[in-house]
């Protein structure tokens, strides 16, 4: 019975590995799955620009969600420049400036948001 746990330990060792793995950053963005292994591997800044408040850090996950820590949001790439998020209550849609170190967007409440990578 070790032998065989031991076994199987074995075999799924890389898959568990590489599910905690944080993807890396592409070296230039030319397709959308670039894009998104991009988003997936950097943090992110959320500013209400009228609010005033401080920077939100959030993340985008694997699993498709959007993560603040307000809300939780399903993303979806719409171009290599242009992630489209929803959530009960609307939709906010996210454009990234060509060197992806920034975003703008218009929230669910119709605010004026940026962003920029952490």
């Amino acid at each position: 019975m070790k032998r065989l746990s031991f076994l199987a330990l074995a075999l799924l060792s890389p898959l568990l590995v590489s599910a905690d793995r944080t993807p890396e950053v592409p070296s230039r963005i030319g397709t959308t799955e670039h894009f998104r292994l991009l988003l997936l591997a950097t943090k992110w800044s959320w500013r209400n620009v009228s609010a005033g408040v401080p920077d939100r850090e959030c993340v985008f996950m694997d699993d498709g969600t959007f993560r603040h820590p307000h809300f939780v949001a399903n993303f979806k790439i719409k171009d290599i420049h242009v992630v489209e998020l929803t959530r009960k209550g609307g939709k906010a849609v996210l454009t990234f400036n060509a060197s992806y170190t920034s975003f703008e967007a218009i929230d669910f409440n119709k605010i004026r948001i940026t962003g920029s990578r952490l």
